[in-house]
């Protein structure tokens, strides 16, 4: 069965008007001939045979009349092989049926301010729309035209997750629909297979949401082996990159596509005038290539490929098996990152996917298709919790992934965010299923919860949801607020820093690094506190993204500092393994705690620490931990028979009541012990930073 683009395509060829006339062109090289077909206002044009080729990321152009010649009504779509200049040139300067006659001084303005540039992707799934410089506004109206016709909200996607476009559609509650990131190697090797495409050779390339056409080294050096086989059909590949097209164009390599990039871009070089110097010895040897011998004309493109291999930034970057040629063409495609110059720019780092939900119109939800139960489920929750007279403006939820090898959907974590008449900002949830089933588990998490909550451990809410999911059976949910703040692992060391002078050079600010650690050493003391153990090679847990750490403005610096602490995960909650108040017991749970929280004291001060010595950070560290630990025991003191005589009613199996009272006592024996436990943790912190230097203790 045809996919859906294709039986869109059928559907125009059948039921509109085809114009009597046909087009033809030459690009790339080749002719092409062009058909029209006018339905209403709006007239379609495909290149012949597009229907049955079906070409890997067919490119498509989406365009208002108007913009093309000032009182036409409609719009046109163009489908076609090659590139999107195959279309674009043409129909710009009027070939295509005196649709528009735009002054060759115009034609950039056009193309760039009110051309949508598109793919037909997923083997004719869904079209892929490339905002590029084109408004937000101009984009979304070419989205609800195309679902006018008939295209399903899941059939168009947006490809470039820019600030406009993200903003724009999170706030129709369809972030969805822009095209997700994906971080497994499982998943970039698929992403890496979808882009593959060709223009017009065989030479194969990597296709971007930008529309640049990134050539690998492999790639080009594919072009040795077919030399020797088939020398014409090598002449057209080096055609393809460096002949120039129709009269007065640029070849693809030397044509400027977006932020410094042309239509076809060597991968993996970072100095730009290497990259030059390569483009110009191939577009010499496409001038000469017809004098040339066979001999002659391998040997020059074994010299090319020797240089290009020489001038990759990293050797691995030769290989599209390995994991850094992988992640770098990946974050390239997507434009997660872009090479301008001698820098590598990020735009952003988000590991959670959004899913199909809702779009509100005057408060009342429109489901998504594809929008699941537990989306149902949990957005019925949020309009559950909100004040009479208060009306739901947007919501979103999102996956969050950890690379565990859960397909998409089945994340045990979602978050949901959302804004209302009565917010100025929004507020984000966090939803988690529980890992094992039974209202009897579900009690015992939100017991140990509101019990440590109670004592002034650092949990938020939690509020505890259950439903039937299909395939799973009954099953539980938490929701609680998110944190605002970064786990203590994924800091970044900008935040340690701060601007000095009128240069602005970013240096080290020692105290923002101090006053993070004091916060991680108030998150451990609360660690060994709720006795957080999970039995695996490394069972304490601290350290690896569960300590969420807040920050605020500080007025006497003028930047963000740590603040405050959350602890983000109450798995492991009261799983000491023995509960005997003797301390033999005490000796061997203090050890195992504070050498856990010494070796992420080293490593955070490893990562931030710059030129500070070993033993401020530990000092500060341990002044949170002492600190915290007073704070959490005064709570207890104070009400200490109250707590003690806590016995909820729960599953025996669980043995809450004689872990509980093995948690209290041991607090009180933290409390005593809270200065030695500090000295302790300096003393493993030193041996494990001396090991790791080489030095004999």
């Amino acid at each position: 069965m045809k996919r859906f683009a294709y039986r869109f395509i059928d559907q125009v060829r059948r039921e509109a008007k085809r114009r009597d006339a046909k087009v033809t062109t030459v690009s790339g090289g080749r002719e092409r001939v062009f058909e029209a077909y006018d339905w209403g206002n709006d007239t379609f044009i495909f290149e012949r045979g597009v229907w049955r080729d079906r070409p890997s990321h067919a490119p498509v152009l989406l365009v208002r009349k108007c913009a093309l010649m000032a009182g036409r009504e409609g719009r046109v779509m163009t489908v076609t092989s090659g590139s999107h200049a195959t279309a674009a040139m043409p129909l710009l300067r009027g070939d295509f049926w005196n649709l528009g006659r735009v002054p060759e001084r115009r034609r950039g303005e056009v193309m760039t301010k009110w051309v949508v540039c598109a793919n037909v992707v997923d083997g004719g799934d869904a079209i892929e729309i490339s905002q590029r410089e084109v408004d937000i506004g101009e984009t979304h109206a070419a989205d609800v035209w195309l679902r006018g016709l008939g295209w399903p909200l899941s059939a168009v996607v947006l490809a470039e997750r820019n600030d406009a476009a993200l903003d724009f559609y999170r706030r129709k509650g369809q972030e969805w629909r822009i095209k997700p990131l994906v971080w497994t190697r499982r998943e970039i090797d698929a992403a890496l297979a979808a882009s593959r495409t060709r223009i017009h050779t065989d030479l194969r390339y990597y296709h971007s949401v930008k529309g640049v056409h990134f050539l690998s080294y492999e790639d080009f050096s594919s072009l040795l082996t077919l030399c020797s086989v088939d020398r014409d059909a090598a002449r057209r590949c080096i055609d393809e990159m460096a002949a120039p097209g129709e009269v007065g164009d640029l070849p693809a390599l030397f044509d400027p596509k977006f932020g410094g990039h042309h239509e076809i871009e060597l991968f993996g070089i970072r100095d730009l005038s290497a990259s030059a110097r390569i483009a110009r010895m191939i577009a010499e040897l496409q001038r000469e290539f017809p004098a040339l011998s066979q001999e002659e004309c391998e040997n020059r493109l074994s010299e090319i490929a020797a240089i290009y291999g020489s001038a990759l930034s990293f050797p691995a970057l030769a290989d599209s098996a390995s994991d850094l040629f992988a992640s770098s063409m990946y974050k390239h495609l997507t434009g997660e990152i872009y090479s301008t110059h001698d820098q590598v720019v990020p735009a952003f780092d988000d590991r959670k996917t959004a899913l199909p939900g809702a779009t509100y119109r005057g408060g009342k939800p429109d489901f998504h298709p594809g929008a699941d139960s537990r989306t149902r489920s949990l957005i019925e929750y949020v309009h559950s919790i909100l004040s009479a007279g208060e009306r739901m403006e947007y919501l979103n939820v999102y996956e969050l992934r950890n690379g565990d090898g859960h397909s998409a959907g089945s994340h045990p974590t979602r978050e949901i965010e959302f804004k209302t008449s009565n917010r100025p900002v929004t507020r984000k949830l966090i939803e988690k299923r529980l890992a094992q089933r039974g209202i009897e588990y579900a009690t015992y998490m939100l017991v140990r919860v509101q019990a440590f909550q109670s004592l002034g451990v650092s949990y938020g809410r939690h509020h505890l949801l259950q439903r039937y999911d299909r395939g799973s059976g009954e099953t539980y949910y938490f929701v609680r607020d998110r944190y605002s703040g970064y786990a203590l692992d994924a800091i970044s060391q900008n935040r340690f820093k701060r601007p000095r002078g009128a240069t602005g050079e970013f240096v080290e600010f020692p105290e923002a690094v101090l006053r993070t650690a004091a916060q991680a050493g108030r998150a451990a003391a609360h660690t060994m506190i709720v006795k957080k153990y999970i039995e695996g090679p490394d069972p304490v847990h601290f350290g690896d993204g569960k300590e969420i750490i807040e920050f605020v403005r500080d007025l006497s610096t003028g930047l963000e500092m740590a603040s405050g602490m959350r602890l983000c995960s109450v798995r492991g909650a009261l799983g000491w393994p023995c509960i005997d108040k003797t301390r033999e017991n005490l000796d061997v749970c203090f050890r195992e705690y504070t050498e856990a929280f010494a070796r992420t004291a080293v490593s955070f001060w490893r990562k931030n620490g710059g030129s500070l010595p070993l033993n401020s950070v530990m000092d500060d560290f341990c002044a949170g931990f002492v600190s915290a630990t007073r704070e959490v025991y005064w709570n207890y003191y104070n009400r200490r028979e109250t707590f003690a005589e806590f016995n909820p009613e729960l599953k025996a199996a669980f043995k809450f009541r004689q872990k509980w009272l093995f948690a209290l006592w041991a607090l009180e024996r933290q409390y005593e012990n809270a200065d030695k436990l500090a000295a302790m943790m300096k003393i493993v912190a030193g041996r494990l930073a001396a090991r790791a230097d080489g030095v004999e203790i």
